[in-house]
């Protein structure tokens, strides 16, 4: 028993090498996806909250917006910043553009004008 041969050796070594390679194959290739699976959550966390935080931000401004321009209050948005005629429909409410359709203006005796109904 003590004289093993060289060949009984190098095959038995290339069985435990050959039974092993499956699952360090296996290990490498898992590795790798949960790498992957991992970046691909990451990054749908990171677009999720900023997807939230754009609805979050469209609903305050709009919710901030309808507050200004609420017709159940019946009041007039603060018109010190803006040119131009403010009872127009058509008026930008812009200190830059007077109207949405005349930009340049004047708003007397403007072809476009409609009273705005509050």
């Amino acid at each position: 028993m003590t004289n093993i041969s060289a060949d009984f050796v190098i095959k038995l070594a290339l069985i435990l090498i050959l039974s092993i390679l499956p699952s360090l194959v296996y290990l490498l290739i898992f590795k790798t996806a949960k790498k992957r699976w991992q970046t691909r959550l990451r990054r749908a966390q990171i677009l999720s909250n900023h997807q939230h935080y754009r609805e979050r931000l469209n609903r305050d401004f709009y919710s901030y917006s309808r507050q200004l321009y609420s017709e159940s209050d019946r009041r007039r948005p603060v018109t010190k910043y803006f040119i131009g005629d403010t009872t127009c429909i058509n008026n930008a409410r812009s200190p830059y553009i007077r109207c949405a359709i005349n930009p340049e203006g004047p708003c007397d005796g403007c072809v476009h004008y409609q009273k705005h109904h509050t």
